[in-house]
């Protein structure tokens, strides 16, 4: 059985749309809403799940000063997945001494298909399934329906699934930290259990000028190309990793999650070539 091997094109980094030219991870955008998130610190100063809804949560702000994609590009033998993953981070240190915020695309044609809303003879050449859901009773598309501004971009509208074209995690390591137990670093993750992204620039996905039917095919190696934009809102309803792992897995019951609320926000930079963007050394 063949495998599909990724290279990593991951020499990239953001730079704020409208300015040519600027130093890597400029760009701007927000994240802001209320969480509760156990173990930050001595005197847990950010809340706490309430029943049957999540009463005590903090106001949280990322503020977001340092933007970046990687692109991963898929050379296997089959039909590429271009791997995409989208980083809003508080500042530029290190992933694990500062808050970040992640958008994960499996596969950056999926995506670039939903957003153009090609269709031949009136039929969607997208995908209109509710992929990668593990809530039997979530049976509405992962690609939704456009909403008209100001509400939304005008594209259609992308729903986060827990295991589908488009997820979010969050992982808070800047604020996460508690002496009391070396080296000092609380480690939770955050997931996108539900929400929602409306993308107004994805590369040149978008052709919303032009009649569906007369919208070209989606390249079958689509991906975000060096110096094009990549902008998008975005709701996040915040759910626990590991409560998310145990539902996939079936595991009942699952742990009492440690981290929860919402985030609201923006990011608009364009993929920039740079050092700085790696995640890796």
């Amino acid at each position: 059985m063949q495998t599909k091997s990724l290279i990593a094109a991951i020499l990239t980094a953001a730079v704020a749309a409208s300015v040519a030219g600027c130093a890597v991870g400029d760009g701007t955008g927000s994240a802001k809403g209320q969480l509760f998130m156990l173990g930050c610190m001595e005197g847990d100063p950010y809340g706490a799940p309430g029943m049957p809804t999540n009463t005590d949560l903090h106001d949280y702000d990322l503020q977001p000063s340092y933007f970046v994609g990687e692109p991963i590009e898929d050379i296997s033998d089959g039909p590429p997945a271009n791997v995409l993953i989208i980083r809003m981070q508080r500042n530029g240190n290190a992933l694990e001494i500062t808050d970040t915020l992640y958008f994960n695309i499996g596969n950056s044609r999926d995506v670039a298909q939903c957003l153009r809303g090609r269709t031949v003879n009136g039929v969607p050449d997208w995908d209109t399934t509710s992929t990668g859901t593990v809530d039997p009773t979530v049976t509405t598309p992962w690609c939704g329906a456009p909403v008209p501004p100001p509400d939304g971009s005008g594209l259609p509208r992308i729903y986060f699934r827990q295991s589908g074209p488009v997820g979010s995690s969050f992982t808070p390591l800047g604020t996460c930290i508690s002496s009391a137990h070396p080296p000092h670093i609380v480690s939770i993750t955050g997931v996108a259990q539900d929400g929602w992204i409306d993308f107004l620039n994805f590369g040149n996905a978008e052709q919303d000028t032009t009649p569906p039917d007369m919208r070209s095919e989606v390249e079958t190696d689509f991906k975000v190309d060096f110096g094009q934009r990549l902008r998008a809102n975005f709701h996040i309803d915040m759910g626990d990793d590991r409560v998310q792992t145990a539902m996939k897995l079936g595991i009942n019951p699952p742990p009492d999650p440690t981290i929860g609320g919402f985030l609201d926000g923006t990011f608009d930079f364009d993929l920039t070539r740079g050092q700085g963007a790696q995640s890796f050394p």
